[in-house]
């Protein structure tokens, strides 16, 4: 295992000092819970940012998509535990609005 050093502004190890004294912890304790959450975190929004990318840009090769307000009524139907027919992707063009 590896030793990492930081520099902590007073401010800043005062109030380390005391939210680790709070949770019972050492104040090393609690940077090395506060690195692995944060590293969780941003892990789970590069997963997020990937997964829509990869969406994106299957809409681009197939150009098709599913309507959003029906996916939403779709989404709504299941979180009530109503039975609900997944919407089919369609061409992108029939989902935008016509110009009046």
């Amino acid at each position: 295992m590896q030793t990492v050093s930081i520099k902590l502004a007073d401010d800043t190890k005062r109030r380390l000092n005391i939210a680790a004294a709070a949770q019972g912890l050492k104040p090393h304790a609690l940077m090395v819970l506060a690195i692995e959450a944060t590293l969780a975190q941003a892990e789970r929004h590069q997963s997020f940012v990937t997964s829509a990318l990869r969406s994106r840009q299957s809409c681009i090769e197939t150009g098709l998509a599913i309507d959003g307000p029906t996916f939403g009524s779709y989404l709504k139907a299941r979180v009530r535990g109503e039975p609900a027919k997944r919407p089919m992707a369609q061409a992108i063009e029939s989902l935008l609005p016509t110009a009046a």
